[in-house]
Order: C-alpha cells, then structure tokens, then sequence
C-alpha cells in the first residue's frame, strides 16, 4: 500500500488485516501506517470470527468496507511506524473518523469502547462453555 511521508518520500504503508505465519498476539512486524489509524488487536479479530482470525477479518471488513485495503491512495496521511502482530487489523483514518461522526479522538473512543466490550463479550462465552467431555 502506498502512501506518503513527510517531505513527499513515498513509503509503504499498511491498511486492514496483517496476515502471518507466526502464532498471533507476538509483535514482530514493523510496518508503516497512517497517522490516526486504529489497529484492532488480534484477539478480537478472533472473536469476531468466532475464534477463527481469517473469518473475522471478513467481519472486520463488512464493518469498515475495503475501500483502503490494498492500497492507500491519499497523500494526507503522515506514514507512522508500528510493531505489530498478526492477526490484527488495521482501521484506516478516514474510517476512524466516520466511526466518530467526523471526528478522529471520538472514533478512537468508540473503538476502544468496542475492544472491551468484545473482550467482555468473549471472556462470559468462554465461561459459559460446558467442560470437557468425559469418558
């Protein structure tokens, strides 16, 4: 995904889900992504799928389009550098903003607000599961 630094260098940066081989929730992948961009942690893309990462990126995507995913086209974002892991998803500014009704710091809350209610969420499903089977 292009995108583009101050100064007008151009410089790769990241929108949507973060594909790896690696066992989820380890930062180990430096990237570059738009300044203001909400990354959403892995476990919660998870949970979104029900436990399976790969269906909740396609949750992740119905809610917030894939308009940026791929490529981002404009030059209004500063490029800032992140360590993320995979599994996680990266939400781009524009839709941060339209979250918050055109205000980036409100769509930031609302999202915050969401992690903790799906980690909630997710945490009395787990609770409520029946033990294993016994013999």
């Amino acid at each position: 995904m292009l995108g583009y630094a101050k100064g007008g260098e151009t410089t790769k940066q990241h929108v949507g889900a973060i594909h790896s081989v690696v066992a989820g929730r380890t930062d180990h992948l430096p990237m570059n992504v738009p300044s203001g961009s909400y990354v959403i942690p892995a476990d919660i893309i998870s949970a979104m799928g029900e436990g399976n990462t790969m269906a909740g990126f396609r949750v992740a995507k119905e809610i917030f389009g894939d308009t940026h995913d791929g490529a981002v086209g404009s030059n209004s974002f500063s490029s800032v550098p992140i360590v993320a892991a995979g599994g996680e998803y990266v939400v781009h500014p524009d839709d941060v903003c339209n979250l918050g009704g055109g205000d980036l710091d409100e769509g930031h809350k609302i999202l915050d607000s969401f992690v903790k209610k799906m980690r909630a969420k997710t945490v009395q499903t787990l609770q409520n599961l029946p033990g294993p089977k016994k013999d």
